[in-house]
C-alpha cells in the first residue's frame, strides 16, 4: 500500500510539473508575440510580408500628368476598407463613376460614424445591419444634396466579391451591399463572386501569401486574377478586354499627393499611377479606373506592392486603361492606414465634401477626369 501511495504521488507531482512546463514555456511563446488584438483592427501584424521578395525603392516623386481620358469610362474599386470607400465615392459621384467594385466590404455607411459599430456589426454580425436604414439614409442624403441623386446610380456596373473564409469582414456584410444595390442597380448588372478558401484580401494570380493565410500584405497568392475580373465587370461600356500584357516600368508614376491635396485628408506622401504610352499621345482617350488599398496596405505597411503586384497594370497595358492608386496615411488616429469609413476625418466622411471623397476626386480631375 505505501509502495502504491508512494507511486502515486510521484505520478502526479510529474502531471503537475509537466503542466507547468507547458504553462511557462506557452506564456514565454505569447510574451514575444505582438498583442492580441491590436486595440481597433483585429488582425495578426504583419510577419508573412518578411517571406516575400524586397521591393524596389519608390522613385522620386513626379508630376502626375494631366491626360485627355475618356469620361464615359470611369470605375472605382477597393478591398477591405477600401471597399467601403470605393462605394462611398460611387455614391458620392455617381454621374461619374459608372462601375463599382466591393472587395470584402460592405453596405454603405454602414459604421454610421461609429468605430465600435464598425468593428461590431459590420465586421462581424452583419444579420444586425437593417438595409432599409441604408436606403432610407441614402435617400434622405441625396435629397440634401450631401450625395448625387441616386438616379446617377442606376446606370452602373457592380461587382461585389467576398471569401466565405474571411475572418475579418464575414461575408454575409456583402450580401447586404447587394441588397443594397439592388434597390438603385438592376439585377443583371450586379455581378457577385466567392472564394471557399481564401483569407481577407486581395487574390491575386501569382503573388503575396499563401491563399488562406491572414496578415500583411493582404495579397493572396491564389491562382486567381480578381483585378481582370473586376475591370471585366465593371467597365462601363462593356468592352472585352483584350489579354493582359507585359508591365512597362517606365509607365509607373510616382506623385506627391499633398502636393495636389493638401495634408487635412489624412492621405500619405506620394500616390502612384499607371499611365501606359498608348494613352500619353494627343489623340489618346483610356479609361480611368481606381484602385483603392486596405488596411495594413497602404506603404507604411507594405511600401508598393499594391501598386506592383495587384494585377491591373498588366490590364492596363492592353486595354487602353489608366489605373490611379492613392494611398491612405498611418497616424494615431488612423494606426492601420485604413481609408474612413467609419469617421475619423470627420462626420461628413460618406458626402461629397468629405476630406477623403474631395482628395480623391480631386486626384481623378488632375489626372483627366
Amino acid at each position: 500500500m505505501h509502495r502504491k501511495l508512494k507511486s502515486a504521488v510521484v505520478a502526479n507531482f510529474k502531471s503537475k510539473l509537466a503542466l507547468l512546463l507547458f504553462v511557462t514555456t506557452l506564456s514565454a511563446v505569447a510574451s514575444a508575440l505582438p498583442a492580441w488584438p491590436p486595440s481597433w483592427f483585429p488582425v495578426p501584424v504583419g510577419w508573412p510580408s518578411a517571406l516575400l521578395p524586397a521591393q524596389p525603392p519608390v522613385p522620386p516623386l513626379e508630376r502626375l500628368p494631366q491626360l485627355k481620358l475618356d469620361g464615359s469610362r470611369v470605375s472605382i474599386s477597393g478591398v477591405s476598407s477600401g471597399a467601403f470607400m470605393a462605394v462611398q465615392m460611387h455614391l458620392a459621384h455617381s454621374s461619374t463613376i459608372k462601375g463599382v467594385a466591393s472587395i470584402a466590404g460592405g453596405i454603405w455607411e454602414c459604421a454610421k460614424g461609429d468605430s465600435s459599430r464598425a468593428q461590431g456589426t459590420c465586421m462581424h454580425n452583419p444579420a444586425q445591419v437593417v438595409v432599409k436604414d441604408h436606403v432610407d439614409l441614402a435617400n434622405r442624403r441625396a435629397s440634401q444634396n450631401e450625395i448625387e441623386p441616386l438616379s446617377g446610380v442606376r446606370d452602373s456596373r457592380v461587382y461585389i466579391f467576398a471569401s466565405q473564409n474571411d475572418m475579418i469582414i464575414r461575408p454575409g456584410e456583402s450580401d447586404k451591399l447587394a441588397e443594397f444595390y439592388q434597390t438603385f442597380v438592376p439585377t443583371h448588372a450586379i455581378q457577385r463572386a466567392t472564394h471557399s478558401s481564401a483569407s481577407h484580401g486581395f487574390l491575386t494570380p501569382n503573388y503575396g501569401n499563401l491563399c488562406s493565410m491572414m496578415g500583411t500584405p493582404w495579397l493572396l497568392n491564389c491562382g486567381y486574377d480578381l483585378a481582370g475580373e473586376i475591370l471585366a465587370q465593371t467597365d462601363p461600356q462593356h468592352t472585352a478586354l483584350a489579354a493582359p500584357g507585359t508591365i512597362d516600368r517606365s509607365s509607373l508614376v510616382f506623385f506627391d499627393q499633398r502636393a495636389l491635396i493638401g495634408t487635412d485628408a489624412v492621405m500619405h506622401g506620394w500616390g502612384a499611377a499607371y499611365i501606359p504610352k498608348a494613352c500619353t499621345g494627343p489623340s489618346a482617350r483610356c479609361g480611368l479606373h481606381v484602385a483603392l488599398h486596405g488596411c495594413q496596405m497602404n506603404p507604411d505597411f507594405i511600401d508598393r506592392q499594391f501598386v506592383d503586384h495587384a494585377g491591373f497594370n498588366e490590364w492596363a497595358e492592353t486595354n487602353q486603361l489608366v489605373v490611379l492608386y492613392p494611398q491612405a496615411e498611418k497616424t494615431s488616429d488612423n494606426p492601420y492606414g485604413c481609408w474612413d469609413w467609419f469617421g475619423y476625418t470627420g462626420p461628413n466622411y460618406t458626402s461629397k465634401s468629405g476630406k477623403q471623397i474631395q482628395a480623391l476626386r480631386t486626384l481623378m480631375k488632375a489626372v483627366g477626369i
